[in-house]
């Protein structure tokens, strides 16, 4: 069970408002001009503005082996399997390939608008969970340790080939393959086509960055400091938030395996219950933290760091988690990499630092293919949370007329809006270019 889940459990309970202003420090930690980016990552787009797509899709769950993983261990004996979504088109039809966001499943409240969309369009879609959500760790990594772009890149490469070749076997009719990806899966779509490019296994045809991360540490640190600054660092200031946000949802939901507390349900929630500005950062900046609470759990088991768990006694099945989880709440994303990330890539990378893994961990290592060949293209908002403006304007520099910028949508707030669609599907055929200087 995803430690998430097993924080919804302990935390329902008596709820403590988190209310105040934005302090000045938070607006300036994330290059914020006003609060309306906040307000768009948790509200999301507003229903008037949404593209038409059909309110149906044909969805077919598929779980698969896949070959290259590593052994699994006993507390995970779950999560064999990987699971991803078909849905497919009547006849001959390109398939769209979409890799979900941070600590997302392949069917996340945004995967859904994307395969509407994609689905309405004439694609065939075929939706990954990201390569930070436990069951993809588990069933799919080949490292356990998650995080690292080329890595990750080359683990969802490797599950795509062979989601593919199933596909193909079964005989279903694509013309052509194309792959997008939103926030982290933004720069991993980038990443798997590169790799493709390298090798040509599948044969993918064009990639779409949506929102996408430049460096991905730089993005984490800020959302961390988000975190800070919005809820504090102490025991009692987590308890605060926790108990705001799941108390409400006690009345909504049951605790059950069919429940995955993701970043959309987080955002919901905090919509639903939050108010100011420092409580909407407060519910995004907890969002991702609960992903890395999932990552830190796997990547020190499978590492053998020993952080949070006795690599001589690791948990099994129905061992309680619970003083685990208590722990791994307040470790920050530096603390994951400091003492599980480190640790395991410079033991099997010579001559690998600290300094040099922050620095593989950039756009800029597939730069020459992102600025060079036409087939890369991107979206992301002037007031994105994850990006500072050198970030933003090395993103611009680099796709040239091949880039959609927005003026609003914070992160992922304009998802699923006429505008962001229709170019998403004009970037997906090849006839994108940007009208702006």
């Amino acid at each position: 069970m995803p430690l998430r889940r097993i924080l919804f459990g302990l935390l329902l309970g008596a709820s403590t408002a988190v209310a105040g202003a934005l302090p000045e420090e938070l607006g300036e930690a994330l290059g914020l001009a006003d609060s309306a980016a906040l307000r768009a990552t948790v509200f999301g787009a507003a229903p008037d503005d949404l593209a038409a797509m059909p309110s149906r899709v044909p969805t077919k769950e598929i779980n698969i082996d896949i070959e290259g993983s590593l052994p699994v261990p006993d507390v995970f004996w779950f999560n064999r399997k990987l699971r991803a979504y078909w849905s497919k088109q009547r006849g001959p039809a390109p398939l769209a390939i979409v890799i979900s966001g941070t600590g997302g499943d392949a069917n996340t409240q945004k995967i859904r608008i994307l395969r509407r969309a994609l689905y309405g369009a004439g694609h065939h879609v075929l939706t990954l969970p990201s390569p930070t959500y436990p069951r993809f760790i588990v069933a799919a990594s080949s490292t356990g340790v998650t995080g690292d772009l080329r890595q990750d890149g080359e683990d969802l490469h490797r599950a795509i080939t062979q989601l593919v070749a199933r596909l193909r076997k079964d005989n279903v009719p694509i013309t052509e393959i194309n792959v997008l990806g939103y926030s982290l899966g933004g720069a991993n779509a980038g990443m798997v086509k590169s790799i493709d490019d390298e090798r040509g296994e599948i044969g993918i045809k064009r990639a779409v960055l949506v929102n996408p991360p430049v460096n991905l540490f730089n993005s984490i640190a800020r959302l961390d400091r988000l975190l800070e600054v919005s809820v504090g660092t102490s025991e009692a200031d987590f308890d605060r938030l926790y108990h705001e946000i799941y108390s409400q949802l006690s009345t909504h939901y049951t605790v059950s395996d069919t429940l995955d507390v993701d970043q959309d349900f987080l955002l919901d929630a905090a919509g639903a219950v939050l108010a100011s500005d420092k409580d909407l950062a407060a519910g995004i900046s907890l969002s991702f933290r609960l992903s890395l609470i999932d990552m830190f759990f796997a990547g020190d088991l499978y590492a053998g760091t020993g952080v949070v768990l006795d690599p001589n006694d690791p948990p099994g099945p129905g061992d309680s988690l619970n003083e685990v989880f208590r722990t791994l709440r307040r470790k920050s994303f530096s603390d994951y990499f400091e003492q599980v990330f480190v640790p395991y890539y410079t033991a099997r990378r010579p001559g690998s630092t600290p300094e040099t893994l922050i620095a593989s961990n950039h756009l800029r290592i597939i730069e020459q293919a992102l600025r060079n060949d036409p087939d890369y293209y991107a979206q992301t908002n002037s007031d994105e949370l994850i990006l500072n403006q050198e970030e933003l304007d090395w993103l611009r520099d680099t796709f040239g007329e091949r880039i959609a910028i927005y003026d609003h949508g914070g992160h992922l707030g304009n998802l699923g809006e006429h505008e962001q669609i229709q170019d998403l599907l004009d970037m997906l055929s090849g006839t994108y270019r940007s009208a702006a200087p």
